[in-house]
């Protein structure tokens, strides 16, 4: 008998997030299921980091739950939450320049095989070479970087330095990932390569399933192009959910941008997006 795979990715329920007598987030729910991207938008200060932060575990939130796979994980540390299959990137790159492109994302599967920070683990991970070295070269070609390998993240563009962080991710193996910010500092044509690899992730292949990805992003066009489900913020509440078509065309969210660019784009019509709001 075939085991069923569990598909159910990242579900929040109601979650609350207060600092002091200020309420940043109230009462949001979503869901991140694999093989999609679902994307969380909204005007600066809507509360999308601090939602990021408590599905990743780098806060606890207030009230509400935090679910990964079918489990609660909301009073999990973020290191915890990694061995369930949760990895994460950051807007703010944390790469080492002391080591070289390959090195920077083997410690994505070495961090998770050894379920802590990977740094740690450097050198006491290396006997473990066959299985990294083969989730590396995966990882590396998936974002096209092989011909980076030896080199120092120092000396990339901003372009490449975000496909070395995506790809220290994949390499962890995780089935759910949350991406904050990835396309911050690429031109349109690193921003629009960056897209088909996140579509390619999540569709999978042959030799690998697809992943969830949430992610918090500023460029709509990418947000529009590869999101398949779309959650919107404004002031901490939930304002808009529904495909890219549907949160383009409502009007609680172009008043909430107050007619910025942020929905003034052309929506592909993108055959990926689930119906229904």
């Amino acid at each position: 008998m075939t085991t069923a795979v569990d598909t159910s990715g990242l579900t929040i329920t109601d979650v609350v997030v207060r600092y002091g007598g200020h309420t940043a987030v109230n009462k949001i729910s979503l869901t991140a299921p694999t093989g999609e991207i679902t994307g969380l938008i909204g005007p600066n200060g809507a509360g999308k980091t601090t939602t990021f932060n408590a599905c990743s575990g780098l806060l606890r939130p207030t009230s509400g739950s935090v679910h990964l796979f079918g489990q609660e994980v909301t009073h999990m540390s973020p290191q915890r939450r990694a061995q369930h299959g949760m990895g994460r990137t950051f807007q703010r790159m944390e790469l080492f320049d002391s080591l070289s492109v390959r090195e920077n994302v083997a410690l994505g599967r070495e961090g998770g095989m050894a379920g802590s920070k990977p740094w740690r683990h450097l050198r006491a991970s290396r006997s473990d070479s066959a299985d990294v070295a083969n989730a590396v070269t995966a990882a590396l070609e998936l974002c096209d970087i092989t011909r980076l390998a030896t080199r120092r993240p120092a000396d990339l563009s901003t372009g490449q330095r975000r496909l070395v962080e995506l790809a220290r991710c994949i390499a962890g193996g995780f089935r759910l990932m949350l991406l904050d910010e990835p396309s911050s500092g690429l031109d349109k044509r690193e921003t629009t390569a960056f897209g088909q690899i996140l579509r390619s992730l999540v569709e999978g292949a042959t030799d690998r399933p697809g992943v969830g990805i949430l992610i918090v992003e500023h460029d709509m066009s990418l947000v529009m192009s590869v999101c398949d489900y779309i959650h919107v913020l404004d002031f901490g509440e939930p304002i808009f959910q529904g495909t890219p078509t549907e949160v383009g065309a409502s009007e609680i969210v172009r008043a909430a941008y107050l007619g910025s660019e942020a929905v003034d784009v052309a929506v592909p019509g993108a055959p990926h997006a689930k119906a229904g709001a």
